[in-house]
């Protein structure tokens, strides 16, 4: 698929989780030794804008990237606007390998962060090589068109609003949704790739990720499922002409089903297969090089 603008090469990495990643010492934590594999010995800097308990969250990833041989994590808080303006902490950058937005509220993301000198930073750290990643709210924010709020749970009718704002744009012509089946989410991605057909719709369930790598594919790891809702092909939808009370059509939609180890070339919209065990063989091994003391 041809991109929707011309842009510089990426070299880094993105990793989207879908939320309620597994922390608990003693089990796999397979998405969050995958992000730990990308520190190459720098900085992890947690970035807690979204939530409103921004403390308790710094609390629980310094502990868990630290079990994980992380010697370097610092914590970024950012309370309003005007901070970053005033005095933007550029210099956390310098030796970071990994930025990290925790969960919480996407739009306190956007709002406080987006257009900001740091947010510029960030995102020339991604292209250079370095890794970024987002949970929850913080994977919702990471296309440049944001899914924010819609109706979970049901069939998408023509008339329920979709709340989409543009997100930071670090992944271009895909729209997000997080904590995908444990929610009921497939009526509102279908709902907004029927509005956007030019869009992949990625439903990401909890305990879940996507490895982006340089904006061309991704994999999945985690125990959950990732849903490719592609409508680019679509034939028919009802969403321009039926009355709002109408529940949508949507004909020639295209869904897989992807898990651990499968890939998807967002290029050519195709998926591929490789078997789960051989993702975690290749995390344990890399664990084991790394001097990593979990083990399952």
């Amino acid at each position: 698929m041809a991109p929707s603008e011309t842009r510089r090469p990426v070299a880094g990495r993105l990793i989207i989780i879908g939320g309620h990643e597994d922390k608990e010492k003693g089990s796999a934590r397979l998405i969050l030794r995958e992000v730990s594999q990308c520190t190459k010995g720098g900085r992890v800097i947690i970035c807690t804008v979204a939530s409103s308990v921004p403390g308790e969250l710094w609390e629980d990833y310094r502990r868990t990237f630290q079990e994980l041989g992380c010697k370097d994590v610092v914590h970024l808080s950012i309370e309003q606007r005007a901070d970053l303006l005033l005095e933007p902490p550029l210099e956390l950058l310098e030796g970071a390998d990994v930025f990290f937005f925790t969960g919480g509220a996407q739009l306190k993301i956007t709002t406080r962060f987006a257009g900001t000198r740091l947010c510029s930073a960030v995102e020339e750290f991604y292209r250079r090589g370095g890794t970024v990643v987002g949970t929850s709210a913080g994977a919702a924010v990471m296309a440049d068109t944001m899914l924010v709020s819609g109706v979970s749970g049901e069939t998408h009718k023509i008339g329920e609003t979709l709340q989409m704002a543009p997100g930071l744009g670090f992944i271009r012509d895909v729209i997000i949704d997080q904590h995908f089946a444990e929610r009921g989410r497939i009526g509102r991605l279908l709902g907004a790739v029927a509005q956007n057909p030019r869009f992949i719709g990625l439903g990401i369930d909890e305990n879940t990720a996507i490895i982006v790598e340089r904006e061309e594919s991704f994999t999945v790891v985690g125990s959950g499922a990732v849903y490719v809702a592609d409508a680019e092909d679509v034939t028919y939808t009802n969403v321009a002409e039926e009355e709002r009370e109408r529940t949508l059509s949507l004909f020639n939609v295209r869904l897989h089903v992807l898990s651990q180890g499968d890939s998807f070339d967002l290029r050519t919209r195709r998926p591929s297969h490789e078997f789960a065990r051989m993702m975690e063989r290749r995390l344990d091994k890399s664990s084991h090089h790394s001097g990593d003391e979990v083990r399952h």
